[in-house]
């Protein structure tokens, strides 16, 4: 007689686990130093399941991507665009960044920056699409934000909206990846000061001239 095997209960997979455990894997080794075997490995499934719920190695690679993003970078901009003080929302962005965003993190650099600047060789046509777009909305969202400060007399009108968000830009991922890499928060507070001092003197010299 033959006996019935009773099949358990089978395995969920659990997506928003894998997704955090990704993300957290390829921010702190770098998406280039860290094969997909041993991503499974990590997240503690296999190959062809994170096959099947991805589709290969570039949807993880997204889904970890849109996480970090949503998490980490979306409320910079929230900090960034909160009100109509264009000086008062970049003081708040460097104090978030500072104070508040990265005191759970890897110590790596920030890595929305980092594919920004230096993408990974493996990254793949849909995630450097995404990340593509998202620097680009960013981007554009603060040279919008500039122009109204301009046009109120908080910044200099004789300096281009180019330069401003340029410069802009590039001090925010300086503090922010400093700061993901836990250097003294004495010295990132001083360095805001220096980054700030010109912008509150242009806004002084033309809150005289009104």
């Amino acid at each position: 007689m033959n006996k019935i095997i009773k099949k358990g209960r089978p395995k969920t997979f659990n997506k928003d686990q894998a997704n955090k455990i990704a993300m957290e894997n390829y921010w702190k080794e770098g998406m280039e130093n860290i094969s997909l075997n041993e991503i499974c490995r990590r997240i503690g499934e296999s190959k062809p399941s994170v096959y099947r719920e991805y589709g290969g190695e570039d949807g993880l690679q997204l889904a970890a991507l849109e996480l970090y993003f949503n998490e980490r970078v979306e409320p910079v901009g929230q900090y960034m665009f909160g009100s109509e003080n264009f000086i008062e929302n970049l003081e708040s962005v460097f104090n978030f960044l500072i104070n508040y965003h990265f005191e759970d993190t890897t110590g790596s650099s920030c890595m929305f920056t980092q594919e920004v600047l230096f993408p990974s060789k493996n990254l793949t046509l849909k995630c450097k699409k995404f990340i593509a777009k998202k620097n680009k909305e960013l981007v554009i969202t603060l040279r919008e934000s500039i122009i109204k400060a301009i046009d109120v007399g908080v910044l200099n009108k004789d300096i281009k909206p180019s330069i401003y968000t340029e410069y802009i830009v590039n001090q925010i991922r300086l503090i922010a990846t400093l700061s993901d890499k836990k250097v003294a928060k004495s010295v990132l507070n001083g360095m805001v000061d220096l980054i700030m001092q010109p912008l509150k003197k242009i806004n002084k010299i033309n809150m005289r001239l009104v």
